[in-house]
């Protein structure tokens, strides 16, 4: 009896050892009664010195695992799995918790990159983590809020924030006009995805004009959800843009990448369809999960 309650406690010793939670408050004119975010900070088995930090944000359905009482998605699941795996500390963010909203009321989601950059803010005064090497991923409508992260009004009040970013099956269908960024940008897609890849290919040579470091990668025969056999039904997706995206200008105004002007109004009408992504076997993403992390690895210094 006294040997099982040792290895009970050596368990729970473990347990706590290895992962930390913690709420703080960010801002959000959406949900000014709902300012609070829940995180999840995991860390790997050994410790050596200080640890380079993942912020990793998930999609609109967060189906992954529990974060005491939030949740986060499968991607940012495997991307704590592996990342603490290969020596990475991780943070995953909850950006709807206890905010009254669903998957599918995209334009009530909140702006999550502000969550991500107070935590960001808080961790880097933390001696267990490595300042110089803070990593941003996500997938889908995090993958989108990674994304801007890329234009002059996020830059030019966050200089060298962010070592490396990740972007894993972003729509691309509204982007920020790119600046020349300090850190590389990774983007992932699904080749069957109904976020077609034809915008994100836009935004690659947007960035590669600016003398960017930028690398896309698209994954054969896969869904959005970097599964096998899926299919394209009715849903709600902000793809309607595919061949001609918004760019959202420095001071506020959008224009279509053919040149227009276009209001919000307007560019809702025109990115909004009926359409989803079904079959999640997600028999790809650990390829995904893997691109990110040996991408953020190749970039440690």
């Amino acid at each position: 009896m006294i040997k099982y309650i040792i290895i009970f406690f050596y368990l729970i010793f473990i347990n706590v050892s290895a992962e930390e939670y913690f709420k703080f408050n960010s801002a959000d004119e959406k949900f000014p009664n709902h300012s609070e975010v829940i995180v999840e900070i995991s860390f790997p088995k050994k410790i050596t010195g200080k640890l380079p930090l993942i912020i990793t944000q998930h999609g609109s359905t967060r189906d992954g695992k529990k974060i005491q009482d939030g949740a986060t998605d499968e991607y940012s699941k495997r991307i704590i799995k592996e990342g603490t795996k290969q020596g990475f500390a991780v943070a995953a963010l909850d950006a709807f918790y206890k905010k009254p909203i669903t998957s599918t009321e995209k334009t009530r989601f909140p702006d999550a990159l502000n969550y991500a950059n107070e935590l960001r803010k808080i961790l880097i005064k933390d001696e267990r983590f490595d300042k110089e090497n803070f990593f941003y991923t996500g997938f889908s409508y995090g993958a989108q809020q990674v994304l801007k992260t890329i234009g002059a009004p996020y830059n030019n009040k966050n200089p060298n924030a962010w070592k490396a970013i990740a972007s894993a099956e972003p729509g691309c269908n509204l982007f920020h006009k790119p600046i020349k960024l300090s850190f590389p940008v990774l983007i992932i897609k699904g080749e069957e995805s109904h976020y077609y890849i034809e915008p994100c290919k836009i935004l690659e040579k947007e960035l590669l004009k600016e003398g960017n470091i930028v690398k896309l990668v698209n994954i054969p025969k896969v869904n959005h959800f970097f599964s096998t056999k899926g299919k394209i039904v009715k849903g709600v997706a902000v793809n309607g843009c595919r061949y001609d995206p918004i760019i959202k200008m420095p001071d506020g105004k959008s224009f279509l990448y053919s040149g227009a002007e276009i209001s919000r109004k307007e560019a809702r009408k025109r990115c909004f369809t009926n359409e989803a992504g079904k079959g999640k076997n997600r028999k790809k993403l650990n390829e995904a999960v893997n691109l990110t992390i040996n991408f953020f690895k190749d970039n440690l210094n």
